[in-house]
């Protein structure tokens, strides 16, 4: 793998990138930067149509130009549009799975300092789950439910919830008749309330 160092001003974002960056992405990617340095180089797509567009590292190069920076190492890799665009899929939808045993051995104040939640480890170290029935989901809320959306800010906490409380993967809205309906992850509150107990 060869890194080269290009200009900030020559990247171009790719116009189909779905990732959002939160307040707290921003954040932690800053302190990574100050820290560390860019120790994982952005991937940049070479080919003649689509020259300098970014396929991966989309959050770092804003937090680096607004940190001042005016070159990010890059790795170079040369796509027609429809394999950069699975490739930036691939490399933001590949996020290992934690180890919470593992996990459990690193300290609280390095966990927080990366961005883990103090309520997310909480829930993570002191919520144990056996004998505890599957949560049951419905697809729909309807007007006459009373219900409480969560939701999370970073990548991290979302998959300590997945992973604590085995929720399955589902989509997040159900499209009829061309409509979205309802939302995908909605819990009967009895039931999350006797998961949590």
């Amino acid at each position: 793998m060869i890194i080269v160092y290009k200009k900030i001003e020559d990247l171009k974002p790719a116009e189909y990138n779905p990732r959002k960056m939160s307040a707290n992405d921003k954040r932690d990617i800053k302190t990574s930067l100050v820290r560390f340095g860019f120790v994982d180089p952005v991937v940049v797509n070479v080919a003649p149509d689509r020259l300098n567009v970014i396929v991966g590292g989309h959050q770092r190069v804003i937090v680096a130009k607004e940190m001042g920076m005016t070159e990010v190492p890059c790795v170079e890799v040369t796509l027609t549009l429809e394999k950069e665009m699975e490739l930036n899929l691939r490399l933001n939808k590949n996020v290992a799975q934690w180890d919470w045993d593992l996990l459990a051995n690193i300290k609280e104040e390095m966990l927080l300092d990366v961005g883990f939640d103090k309520a997310g480890l909480d829930a993570m170290f002191g919520i144990k789950q056996e004998g505890r029935p599957e949560v049951q989901f419905s697809d729909e809320v309807m007007l006459e439910h009373n219900y409480i959306v969560m939701y999370f800010d970073n990548p991290l906490d979302w998959q300590v919830a997945m992973d604590k409380f085995k929720l399955p993967k589902v989509k997040d809205l159900i499209v009829r008749k061309g409509q979205p309906v309802g939302i995908g992850r909605v819990v009967k509150g009895k039931d999350w309330i006797n998961r949590i107990q």
